[in-house]
């Protein structure tokens, strides 16, 4: 649960979605010249980077004060 993470651990968990995220849009973007031939990877990964960034964003804003 998210409210029960410290600072640092939900800023680690922040570094490593990004990082991932990061890793995924720079392998879309390998995929990016033979996107006729491989459009399912090509979207997969899109998806996979766009997900991980959200959820670094996520961890890094914090729990919604209720």
């Amino acid at each position: 649960c998210v409210p029960a993470l410290s600072r640092w651990q939900r800023l680690a968990g922040g570094a490593l979605c990004a990082g991932l995220a990061a890793l995924c849009f720079v392998l879309a973007a390998l995929c990016l010249p033979l996107l006729l031939l491989r459009a399912r990877r090509f979207a997969l990964l899109w998806a996979l980077g766009s997900l991980c960034a959200l959820g670094a964003a996520a961890l890094w804003r914090g729990p919604a004060r209720l």
